[in-house]
């Protein structure tokens, strides 16, 4: 089971891959809460992650703006009791490597053929997301905060308070502030550039390919402010195996 993970996340990390290879760090003092952190090499970047408990794989990979910790506070001691949990940090996310170009950061390929099961957690659906984007015009006025992101160059204000406005825990909010002040923000802001649709809309995007084809569930937070409910209209089509939908009520991005 893994959460968005592509080739150019994390190639092959206990999967096999040929690239990847794995470097120890010091271990952290409790490793049952903080995890035991490594690096893998992928193609000549640094991939931080963070591994827990064991048996088969299971890997938890985050989103924008957070970072690979996300996991800590409810999922990792639940998971970890049957599973080894590894936590990746996406490229551009310190202390991952933060490569300069913005094709560093292009989608590869999936790699469905290493995968058992898929869960989404209010991610975006690629085939039925597309659509949405371009022609739908309340995405539009949900996606206006990727906007400022396209123009971004370094050192130009961050905005952070804006960035982390929609974390509702106000101790996690106030943890990732301080992370995304600490960091270089444009390899975050990359993978906007490269991977979502911008302004001007209304243009016919391919989905060709993007079918899932392992059994996938998708968990999804009834109040999610960036994404419409209409994300869930006519998932079906574009999974080849069971899907499951869950709707969390009350509950955010």
């Amino acid at each position: 089971m893994m959460l968005n993970v592509g080739k150019y996340l994390l190639a092959g990390l206990a999967l096999g891959g040929a690239n990847a290879r794995s470097t120890n760090i010091a271990s952290v003092a409790n490793e049952r809460i903080h995890g035991h952190e490594s690096f893998v090499d992928n193609d000549g970047v640094r991939i931080h992650y963070r591994s827990y408990g064991s048996g088969p794989l299971l890997v938890l990979q985050q989103g924008s703006p957070d970072r690979e910790t996300t996991w800590n506070t409810f999922q990792i001691q639940e998971f970890a009791k049957k599973y080894t949990v590894v936590t990746p940090t996406l490229r551009g996310y310190p202390p991952s490597d933060v490569p300069p170009e913005k094709e560093d950061y292009a989608a590869a390929a999936h790699v469905s053929d290493m995968l058992k099961g898929l869960v989404m957690v209010n991610t975006p659906i690629i085939p039925v997301f597309l659509p949405l984007i371009e022609f739908d015009s309340y995405q539009h006025l949900l996606s206006e905060y990727t906007i400022p992101y396209y123009a971004y160059h370094p050192g130009q204000p961050k905005n952070v308070s804006t960035i982390v406005q929609h974390i509702l825990n106000e101790t996690y909010r106030d943890q990732i502030a301080e992370y995304v002040n600490k960091s270089l923000r444009y390899g975050m802001l990359d993978f906007y550039n490269e991977n979502f649709p911008a302004p001007p809309y209304g243009q016919n995007l391919s989905t060709e390919g993007l079918t899932q084809t392992v059994p996938s569930a998708i968990i999804w937070e009834e109040l999610d402010p960036y994404f419409s409910p209409a994300m869930q209209n006519g998932l079906e089509a574009w999974f080849d195996y069971d899907i499951r939908l869950v709707v969390i009520p009350g509950a955010g991005h």
